[in-house]
């Protein structure tokens, strides 16, 4: 009963009263950045009208009539990777879409998101990340003249660096990489075959902000890394890795087995060294018994 009291006392404490609630939430849209605006949230509606209510309904449930899941739950991130990776829109809801340049640029994305979340999805289902994590490079057609364009990417570039910098360990990450990642993604992240005809994408044109949506969402037969599973800093810290490894040239040559890993190519070097040797053995074989 002593035990059960001071639980409960000390749970009143430490739990955020409605008001400590509000605040947090504030805080956190604070920290975020800019909120979107009733014209984004209406600009995102047309989006959403014209390349995804075909599928998933007016209402994002999909269901009867519709070929496409409901996406109700999925969330803010979920629809910033899906379509800023170019998976979405996709043609066949029903088929495992390859990394396609994007339709939309990351402004109209932005729109898409708000209306989303004004709309369509669930509380607490996952939030794009903080714009602290940038998101992929900005592209010369969306500016309407160089130097936008230059100091555009200039501030990207600036972001890109400051995020990666700040992870702890590039070791870390690689432990984290390899204990979670590798043994779909392939060690050198190019990808992979799964079961059922689906496979793990290369993940070499991956930006930060789309690396963590990933984990946090799980898309696909991804599972899902949240922040309790593997915190913000060790996320960081593995997205560090992978932009290393993205970073990392491919020694290519003439029999390139586009880097499927050290096991793969030993057992393929293996497998070839030994046939050329049993063929070697039948052929000095073959041509004893013929002198003889």
């Amino acid at each position: 009963m002593l035990a059960l009291t001071l639980f409960g006392v000390g749970y009143a404490v430490i739990a955020p009263s409605a008001e400590r609630a509000e605040a947090q939430t504030l805080a956190a849209e604070a920290a975020a950045g800019e909120q979107p605006t009733a014209e984004d949230v209406a600009q995102g509606r047309e989006i959403w009208t014209k390349s995804c209510a075909s599928c998933h309904g007016p209402d994002g449930t999909g269901g009867e009539g519709y070929t496409g899941p409901d996406i109700t739950g999925e969330g803010g991130a979920a629809v910033d990777f899906q379509v800023s990776t170019g998976r979405m829109p996709s043609t066949n809801p029903d088929a495992q879409m390859p990394r396609k340049p994007p339709v939309y640029d990351q402004e109209a994305i932005d729109d898409l998101v708000a209306y989303y979340e004004a709309q369509i999805g669930e509380a607490g289902a996952p939030e794009v990340p903080s714009a602290d994590i940038p998101g992929s490079a900005p592209v010369r057609n969306n500016f309407a003249d160089e130097a936008a364009y230059e100091q555009a990417l200039e501030e990207w570039e600036s972001k890109y660096e400051q995020y990666l910098e700040g992870a702890q360990s590039t070791d870390a990450g690689m432990q984290l990489y390899l204990a979670n990642c590798a043994h779909c993604h392939s060690w050198s992240g190019e990808g992979g075959a799964l079961t059922g005809g689906r496979w793990a994408p290369e993940i070499g044109d991956a930006s930060p902000r789309q690396i963590y949506e990933a984990m946090i969402t799980g898309p696909g037969a991804m599972p899902v890394f949240n922040d309790t599973t593997v915190t913000p800093d060790e996320k960081q810290e593995l997205i560090a890795y992978v932009k290393d490894l993205q970073a990392e040239p491919n020694a290519g040559g003439i029999f390139d087995l586009n880097r499927i890993g050290q096991v793969a190519e030993g057992f393929i070097a293996w497998t070839v060294g030994l046939s050329l040797i049993v063929a070697c053995a039948i052929w000095i074989t073959a041509k004893q018994r013929a002198h003889d």
